[in-house]
């Protein structure tokens, strides 16, 4: 994951600094707009790097390394619909620490609210991997979700 983003974000910083002639001139505005097109494309580029390993084999590359592999809660494999549902799963914890983030930016002149706020969806969104812990299967919110399990290669 960080290999894509830093990727992403080294393309469109060497466009800028071929675009400002190494820093002797300004980059130009195309070259900008650029940058901040690597930059957008991270969050969906991170998307398809989980749904292509889970669609394609059940692991990204990081699980196959560990030796796990995501199956369905069956038995079956993945497939393309556990994949999306997997993906989906994922972007529950976006979901919970943006609505954080946004009660706290709403709440940005009183700093104990929007601190709390931020903390407490990072800590409702943490509860999803401790979760596992107490669940039998060890899943996670997101396994659940899903209906997947995290299964180790022998």
């Amino acid at each position: 994951m960080f290999i894509i983003a830093a990727l992403l974000v080294t393309a469109g910083s060497v466009i800028v600094l071929i675009s400002s002639d190494f820093e002797k001139v300004e980059p130009s505005g195309t070259a900008l707009a650029a940058f901040w097109v690597c930059i957008a494309c991270i969050a969906p580029a991170l998307l398809l790097y989980f749904f292509i390993g889970f669609a394609w084999k059940g692991q990204t590359i990081g699980a196959s390394v560990m030796q796990v592999m995501v199956i369905r809660s069956d038995g079956r494999p993945l497939g393309v619909l556990g994949a999306v549902a997997r993906v989906v799963g994922l972007l529950v914890y976006v979901l919970i620490a943006a609505a954080g983030v946004i009660v706290a930016y709403a709440f940005r002149d009183t700093s104990a609210i929007a601190a709390a706020a931020i903390g407490g969806s990072l800590v409702i969104a943490a509860f999803g991997f401790i979760w596992a812990a107490f669940d039998r299967h060890r899943r996670t919110l997101h396994d659940r979700i899903a209906g997947t399990i995290v299964v180790r290669l022998v």
